[in-house]
């Protein structure tokens, strides 16, 4: 009986055992140039990073992608070391970064929002002075309506235009049963009334009253909620948007609509008839929604019936173009320069949407999300097949909901007098200022007290003094933190001695409870090490160390212009750096004199290039190069993470 009672105590504590993991990555051109370090708890890795607003915030990312981000894509090497904790620190520790990162994200969605409104009042208020001075250049860059793009081309002139332009035929019938759908559910005269409701409800619409009054927010919580007038004004013109396209039968623009000559199958083709009734379900009653954003839910609707319609009409597949507005773009002689990493991206995304097809038919049915899921894979492979017909391709972009927008047309406005709006924006801008001062204080980077490392140690800390009382001065705070740490985690590790990354994983090592030590390969070392197990040792080791033989590494445009590779030649690390700092400093002669045809881009990378190999010439090695161009695919496949 003891011996029972001994082995279950054993086995329950072994099932509230848990582990997270401290990452370094190594130092490299680029974001986190010194290094970098992150926190891996579960499926989920947490770590600061810098923001050019001089801000540094707190990213939550997939295990997976952080991986492929790092040591594929920026080809640079990580270690990780495995902390044994307990179940009741793990869940702590979890529960207190995602509290941070979500309060975080509400922060700065709400300066987001106060910076809508100030531009929002600043154009009405300009319209109604005629002052030239409060017009603002990010007003159409900022303030734009999501989906309405996939209708009206920019500027949107057809919207206040009384004799718009004629629906597309091959789209008429479907824009005329979903005017039959409406007056069906809702009556005759349903669209023009609620048109007739939002425009007066526009009218009617007020800034809210912004006083600020002691701290409006600390790092630990929520700011106070806040009714943004942009938001509001710019869901309702959406609403009226949506109207005018089912009123009008408006086309969908030509470059919103993706059509393949890849055929639908029989089997296909029934699945595609339920779903096509279940969208036409959604799209009624978006309309009786509550949710403010239902006129951008109706565009979007009836773009994904209109393609559905044409997929079924026509025996092939039809697609709404789902990339969002940061795409990025391939020119055809970059498509060139990559070959055959493109042609493996094309590999990848065809067996990615025959996969995504195949699901549909295994379920029997589509849901929304199933159905988009197989809307990005068809844009991915479709636009990706471009590249092969010598035309630009965009790479990256694919969102889940489509997103084409035109900038804010403010054709309507509240019935707001110079005066109201003057006061409103004085509010305002006081507010904003206030919040951003206080963002500020409490995110302000700065490269020895204040960078991603120290963050990382004093979110960790804060987040052992969760259950301890915080009514103490903060010398006792430390030094129950430290307690804490030492009991939790086996050792205790302050921000402010360990701002370093390379130092702050020795002192993890040293001082916490670490059970297992890894280092992670960077893609072109995992390459390499193949490479040198199947050929010649020495001679394909010389033909790898430099950028002009290499058969691993394509030149980065985004890289500063390097010769050798210095990350795995240690003993001659102090040559090859000497050779790429003349090479950085030859780039930069020649920048001097490219600079009026290229806006000194070659000027900015050699410098680059130098400040990046001088370390070099003491041992140190920053230059690996990167590859913008991998197989997300392949990395899964070869990592099984």
């Amino acid at each position: 009986m003891l011996i029972a009672l001994i082995m279950l105590a054993l086995f329950a504590t072994r099932a509230t055992a848990a582990s997270i993991e401290y990452l370094y990555i190594e130092a490299s051109e680029g974001n986190s140039s010194g290094g970098h370090v992150a926190l891996q708890l579960d499926d989920e890795v947490f770590h600061y990073q810098h923001h050019d607003s001089g801000l540094i915030r707190l990213l939550r990312q997939d295990k997976q992608e952080f991986h492929f981000l790092y040591r594929f894509l920026q080809n640079r090497p990580m270690h990780s070391s495995r902390i044994e904790v307990s179940g009741q620190t793990f869940l702590l520790l979890k529960r207190y970064f995602k509290l941070q990162f979500l309060a975080q994200e509400q922060q700065f969605k709400q300066l987001q929002a106060l910076h809508k409104d100030r531009l929002l009042l600043r154009r009405w208020l300009a319209k109604q002075t005629a002052n030239a001075d409060l017009a603002d250049a990010d007003f159409s860059k900022i303030l734009r309506l999501n989906a309405a793009g996939l209708f009206y081309s920019e500027p949107a002139d057809e919207l206040v235009n009384k004799n718009p332009s004629t629906s597309n035929p091959a789209y008429s019938e479907v824009m005329a049963g979903l005017q039959k759908t409406i007056v069906q559910q809702y009556g005759q005269e349903y669209l023009a009334r609620r048109y007739s409701e939002i425009s007066n409800n526009i009218k009617t619409l007020s800034p809210s009253h912004w006083t600020p009054a002691g701290s409006m927010l600390n790092s630990d919580n929520f700011p106070r909620a806040v009714n943004p007038l942009a938001d509001s004004y710019m869901d309702a013109i959406t609403g009226l948007i949506a109207i005018k396209v089912l009123q009008e039968g408006h086309s969908l623009r030509s470059d919103a609509v993706l059509i393949t000559l890849e055929p639908v199958t029989g089997a296909e083709r029934l699945v595609l008839e339920k779903f096509r009734k279940h969208l036409t379900l959604q799209f009624i009653n978006a309309f009786s929604s509550e949710r403010p954003d239902w006129g951008r839910a109706v565009l979007v609707n009836v773009a994904k019936l209109t393609a559905l319609e044409l997929t079924l009409q026509s025996g092939h597949w039809v697609f709404v173009d789902d990339f969002g507005p940061d795409t990025e773009w391939m020119t055809v002689e970059q498509f060139g320069d990559h070959t055959a990493r493109m042609q493996r991206l094309i590999t990848d995304a065809r067996v990615n949407f025959r996969q995504t097809r195949q699901d549909l038919l295994t379920t029997g049915d589509v849901s929304e999300a199933n159905y988009s899921q197989l809307e990005m894979a068809a844009n991915r492979y479709f636009e990706l097949l471009k590249g092969n017909q010598n035309q630009p391709v965009r790479v990256i972009g694919e969102q889940a909901l489509p997103s084409k927008s035109i900038a804010l047309p403010d054709w309507l406005a509240p019935n707001l007098t110079a005066a109201q709006l003057t006061t409103a924006l004085h509010e305002l801008e006081q507010y904003e200022s206030q919040l951003f001062q206080e963002l500020s204080d409490h995110y302000r980077y700065d490269l020895l007290t204040r960078n991603c490392v120290t963050e990382l140690f004093r979110t960790i800390n804060q987040a052992l003094l969760t259950d301890n009382k915080t009514d103490v001065d903060e010398s006792t705070l430390t030094k129950i933190a430290m307690k804490e740490s030492s009991e939790r985690l086996g050792g205790a590790v302050t921000a402010e001695d360990n701002f370093i990354p390379f130092l702050s994983f020795q002192s993890v090592q040293q001082h916490y409870k670490v059970t297992a030590s890894t280092d992670l390969n960077s893609f072109r070392h995992q390459q390499l090490t193949k490479l040198l197990s199947r050929n010649n040792g020495w001679l394909t080791a010389i033909k790898e160390s430099n950028t002009f033989s290499s058969t691993l590494y394509d030149y980065n445009p985004d890289d500063a212009f390097f010769i050798f590779f210095t990350d795995d030649n240690w003993l001659v690390r102090p040559v090859f750096g000497l050779v790429n700092t003349a090479a950085g400093i030859g780039q930069s002669l020649f920048g001097l004199f490219s600079a009026p045809f290229d806006a000194g881009k070659n000027l900015e990378s050699g410098l680059t290039g130098v400040l990046m190999s001088l370390p070099e010439l003491a041992f140190f090695n920053m230059r690996k190069g990167s590859y913008k161009y991998l197989s997300y695919a392949q990395f899964l496949q070869d990592e099984k993470l």
